[in-house]
Parts: C-alpha cells; structure tokens; sequence
C-alpha cells in the first residue's frame, strides 16, 4: 500500500508539539515493519531549514494551483529515516519565522489561505507526480483543502482513499462563507460545504466532509468529540466516518531514561529510585533551583496556553513555590499573559522556579529524568505525549479526566494496585489543589508505593509499534471502504 501523509509539522526539524514527533514517528514503522511505502509532504520553512543546515534537492516545479501561486517541491536530503519527505517550498507563504504563529505567539492572519495553497498544491503533486497513492493521511485543519481536492481526483487510478485525523477539534480554522468561496476548492465542492456548513463554515468541516474515515488521539476523545460537535455540521459530518480513537505513542529512540544522553544519567525500572534521585540532583544543579533531594519538583513541558490549563498550574503550585515547599521545571513557550506570570514567579521564587522558553529536546529529557511530577490540567487533551513519556522516566503524572488523559492514567485512589499517577476530581483551582497537595504527601510518607508505582508506570507499552499497529489495520478497513 502506498501512503502519503501530510502534516505541517516534522521532529526534529519543524516542530512546535506532538504532531511533529507524531509525523517523525507513525509513517516511520508503518514504513519499515507494515508493508506501507510512505511518503511525507511537509512545508519547507526556509528560516528553519537554513538554520539547522539542512540540504534538498528541487524534484518537481507546480504551477498549476487554483489559488497562491508558484511552489517547487524539495526532497530533504538530509533525513536520516526510511520514509521519503518532500518539502512543498513557497516562500511567499512559508518564509516566516515561525510555523503556525509569529513572534509574539499570535496565528499568521492569513493561515487559511495558506492551507487552501497547501491544498492545492499538494493535489497538485499527487496528479503529477507519478505515484499512485492508496491513501493519504491528512492531518488537521490545514489539510482539509487537500482532502477537499483529492476526493475529486479524476483520471486513471481514480482517487486514493481519505483519512482526516483530528488531532485537537477546538482548532477549525474557521472562515466565513465569502472566504470559503474562495478556498479554489472545486465548485461542486464548495457549494457541498456551503450547504451543509449551518453558516459556521470550517477547513476542519472541509476535511470532514471530504474524508472517507476519521481518526484523532485516543478513544476518549473521540467520544468527547462526538459529545461536543453533536447537532453541529461537524457533527452532521463526523457521524458517518465513524471516528476511531488511537492512542498515540512515545518515540523510545528519544524517549529512554536507560539511554545515556548529554545532561542525564542512564536508569532503568530496576533502579529508578537511584536514577532519578541522581537527575534530580543534576536538575537542579543545572536550573539553579535549590540543591534538596526531599523537596517534591514539579515538571511542566508543555505550549503555556488556556488549553493546558496553565492558570490552574500556576494557582495550585503558587503558594508551595514562594514558601519554598515545592519546585517548578517548566520547558516550552506560549501565550504572553501565562509568559508574564512565570517570570513574576521566578522573579519572587529563583530556588523554586526556572523556565526555558523554547522546545529544548535535551533539557526536556532531563526534567522528566529528575522531577517527581508532571502537572497536565488540560481542558482539551486529544491524546496527550507528555503524561506518556512522564511514565516511561518513571515520573508521577497528574492529570485531569479528560480525552487521553483518563485513558492512559489510573488514578492511585481509585485502584492502588494498578494506579499510575493521580486523577483531578474537577477542572478547578481547589480540586487541582487538593490534588497536588495529596500528591506531596504521598511522596513523602510512602517511599515504598511510590517506587512500586514508578516502575508500574515504566512498565506500560506506550510505545509506538503498539499505536503503527493499530493504525495499520485502520488504513487497511479505510482503502477496503470497511
């Protein structure tokens, strides 16, 4: 079977979150150990791309899109795995320093007109370029258009077979309906989603709409999608596609407490008391937080936007931060209110709180080598990375019961013999509270279960041959039209 995958994002070359570790690793196994020749379609961000040095080769020039203009396609020459990549360069729309939004963490104004171009061209590149595609892989909103154009490929082979993954539903890359007359999707088509769009017309519902399947993170959220897009023309659209939910997994080559790396010590289940006794040290010693093995550290590597309730961080840990009875590691960048607040807080608390405000691969791994929790009171979690790769370092997640989340972590309360971290009860700031503060004591009274429950958590198959797997029965049912 012959695949193509498109996404806006690629690990580690261009990459804000999950969707790019996802797109480095599913397409990879499904490639080498499923029989599926995958291919990967991924704009060519030249900030990025002459930052990291990275060397490609023109294999194609497209001209014919109906909206946006000229592009070339690119080959990444430089990338070291078995699936092909191909960069869809256009300077006019990709020359940015960012990929999704600019400096000030604010979405480019124009982002549909750069999925209708994505779209076309990528339509475009399946027409002419020999390939005979069994299935493409469309991945959120921005690939709508391209499904939107693939559903009504015509000439010899007919269309491959369309599958949208919803990877976060509370992003739609909604238009209105003059902007989505001009999206250059086919007239037939256009006028199908006018029709149908109940006046909220979306790249999501276009996708949708276009899509012969669906899939999205995990089982939970699938059913919260079906829940939240009820009586909606997302709704009216999802319904037939039968969404499936696929957790996703945890790329074990990146994320491995048992692999030596540059800031960590190497540890497995057998000693993870010691191992991360030992990058507790080194984490501290590199953050500059205060050097004390027995004061419970809190990691967050996350976007710091509403959707990862970072509010709810910030008030639950707040007073134990500047009373000095807890420690904060946050990785990664967001929104400018939640940026403010961390800096006020590390201002007031410099032993307690250290922030880097970027994605740094190597720094990540060592927080979750040397921190005792992970905090994720997400409103929204699809399926949720960072709860997985916590448990595989051994490291205690608490989490709200939402999509994901409640699929992959048992609470301890619920059921001690099989619990993996904490559950919170309500997405308030008392019941996150309450929570962190159970969660301290636990640490510190019982010695003995929390070292049982991190090897638990190491122990679970989170990886990503279980989610290839699953996937691959999943593109077989779509291309039969099961």
């Amino acid at each position: 079977m012959r695949c193509l995958y498109l996404c806006q994002e690629l690990a580690p070359y261009f990459v804000e979150g999950g969707l790019g570790q996802a797109a480095r690793a599913l397409p990879e196994l499904l490639h080498r150990h499923h029989d599926l020749d995958h291919t990967l379609l991924i704009p060519y961000y030249p900030r990025l791309v002459d930052r990291q040095g990275l060397r490609t080769e023109t294999v194609a020039r497209l001209s014919a899109m109906t909206v946006g203009g000229a592009a070339t396609v690119e080959r990444l020459v430089d990338h070291d795995g078995s699936c092909e990549v191909f960069l869809l360069r256009s300077d006019r729309w990709y020359d940015r320093e960012g990929i999704y939004r600019d400096g000030r963490y604010v979405e480019f104004p124009d982002a549909a007109a750069r999925a209708a171009f994505y779209g076309s061209a990528a339509a475009q590149w399946v027409r002419g370029s020999g390939r005979s595609y069994d299935l493409v892989h469309g991945n959120d909103w921005q690939s709508g258009p391209a499904l939107a154009h693939l559903r009504h490929l015509r000439g010899r082979g007919g269309r491959p077979a369309l599958l949208m993954n919803v990877h976060n539903g509370e992003y739609r890359g909604d238009v209105s309906p003059r902007q989505a007359a001009q999206l250059g999707l086919p007239d037939e088509f256009t006028a199908r989603l006018l029709d149908k769009a109940q006046g909220s017309p979306s790249l999501l519902l276009t996708g949708l709409l276009a899509a012969d399947a669906a899939t999205t993170g995990s089982p939970g959220y699938a059913r919260e999608l079906a829940e939240a897009f009820a009586g909606t023309a997302l709704g009216d659209a999802l319904g037939p596609l039968r969404m499936e939910g696929i957790v996703a997994g945890v790329d074990r080559k990146v994320w491995d407490p048992a692999s030596p790396g540059p800031l960590t010590v190497p540890y497995d289940g057998r000693e993870v008391t010691d191992g991360k006794r030992a990058n507790k040290r080194l984490l501290q010693r590199r953050t500059g937080l205060g050097a004390d093995p027995r004061i419970p550290l809190f990691a967050v590597c996350a976007r710091l936007v509403p959707d990862k309730g970072i509010d709810l961080v910030f008030a639950a840990l707040g007073p134990l931060l500047t009373s000095g009875r807890a420690q904060l590691a946050v990785v990664g960048t967001g929104d400018a209110e939640y940026l403010k607040v961390l800096a006020d807080l590390q201002d007031r608390a410099p032993r307690a709180v250290h922030h880097t405000p970027r994605f740094d691969q190597e720094l990540a791994s060592l927080v979750y080598a040397g921190a005792d929790f992970t905090l994720m009171p997400s409103r929204v979690e699809p399926c949720g990375l960072n709860q997985l790769i916590a448990m595989a370092y051994g490291t205690i997640p608490l989490v709200s019961a939402v999509g994901g989340l409640r699929d992959t972590v048992t609470d301890l309360r619920d059921d001690p013999a099989e619990g993996t971290g904490f559950r919170f009860a309500a997405l308030t700031s008392d019941a996150v509270g309450h929570t962190v503060d159970h969660a301290v004591r636990w640490l510190a009274e019982h010695p003995g279960e929390v070292e049982r429950t991190r090897r638990r958590a190491m122990s679970h198959d989170w990886s990503w041959e279980r989610t290839a797997r699953q996937t691959a029965r999943l593109y077989e049912r779509v291309v039969a039209g099961g």
